[in-house]
């Protein structure tokens, strides 16, 4: 993720004008070192800008002056070639110097990016690993639940079978009585069954006593 700048144009060129007012030489570190922090390509942006905006300022203070104060400024032109160009030598070695510290600082920013995207390609993963695991666990709940839904039919289907067998039990004495009345009542039946055998026995034999006298 890309950081968001802090630091403003103002914020630098007081930084370098601090600096200049001071004697010292203004480079992107300095400047970066007088406001204590931001970032060495933000810093070396606007210090550029600072640079251009110090020498187009420094034109217009020449096209100013007075034609003889050129004509003696133009005697030092050689000296000034000199030190612009040792200036200008001194100024590649920091630029070149400043490019090693932004690479660095570019290489760095793409390891993190480079780290951030492997987390967040194991995060898929264990983002894909969790869901399939869900998916799972929810069709196990499923089929526990369709289980246990047939399990509680079976049990009333049970329940009602025993609780009609305990009615059977509760009648079977009753049943009993009902036949052991019926026995007793059999059994009368064949005592006076015998008895009316034994009579009829009887008076049988007394008829043909009877038509035997006669």
């Amino acid at each position: 993720m890309a950081r968001t700048t802090s630091l403003t144009y103002e914020q630098i060129a007081g930084a370098a004008d601090a600096i200049t007012v001071r004697g010292e030489r203004v480079t992107t570190r300095s400047v970066r070192d007088e406001l204590g922090s931001g970032s060495m390509a933000t810093v070396l942006r606007f210090l550029q800008d600072w640079r251009n905006r110090s020498n187009r300022q420094g034109q217009a203070v020449d096209e100013m002056l007075d034609l003889a104060v050129i004509k003696a400024i133009n005697t030092h032109i050689g000296l000034r070639v000199r030190d612009a160009t040792a200036s200008a030598s001194e100024r590649n070695a920091e630029l070149l110097t400043e490019i090693d510290g932004l690479l660095v600082e570019n290489e760095k920013q793409a390891s993190t990016i480079e780290e951030q995207a492997g987390n967040i390609e194991s995060w898929k993963t264990s983002h894909a690993a969790v869901s399939a695991r869900v998916g799972e666990l929810e069709n196990t709940v499923a089929r526990l639940t369709e289980e246990l839904l047939g399990e509680r039919q079976t049990g009333e289907q049970a329940h009602i079978a025993l609780a009609k067998a305990e009615l059977r039990l509760e009648a079977v004495p009753r049943f009993e009585t009902e036949v052991a009345q019926l026995r007793a009542e059999l059994l009368q039946s064949q005592k006076e069954a015998a008895t009316y055998h034994e009579a009829a026995a009887v008076a049988q034999a007394r008829l043909e006593t009877s038509v035997v006298k006669k």
